[in-house]
């Protein structure tokens, strides 16, 4: 049976001591302090444009902006390198040398 890490890579680098993205968590209510001016239309942060329809993925490890024209592309291409890191776990838990996996399969 597989067994499955709850810690992020994230969270095992820092543990290293090398240095890597990580965020906090501050919670304010908006209520008086904010005003909605307009819906449904391109926005700016930190010099990233997102477009109206673009797929956002987050974690804590950072954001992931796919403008909606290259979605589908996006998708399919992970799914494809999940299944591929897959059939690399495998290997190398059936003894497989992470050299040799990576010459096999091209991926870790």
């Amino acid at each position: 049976m597989a067994r499955w890490s709850t810690v992020s890579s994230a969270t095992r680098i820092k543990a290293l001591g090398f240095p890597c993205f990580c965020t906090g968590y501050y919670a304010q209510d908006q209520g008086v302090r904010g005003k909605v001016i307009d819906y449904r239309c391109a926005l700016e942060i930190g010099g990233v444009r997102i477009e109206t329809g673009a797929l956002l993925f987050g974690d804590k490890e950072g954001v992931l902006v796919i403008p909606r024209h290259a979605e589908e592309e996006v998708v399919r291409l992970a799914l494809e390198k999940a299944r591929g890191e897959k059939l690399v776990a495998e290997a190398i838990r059936g003894g497989m040398c992470a050299v040799e996996a990576y010459r096999t399969f091209g991926i870790m």
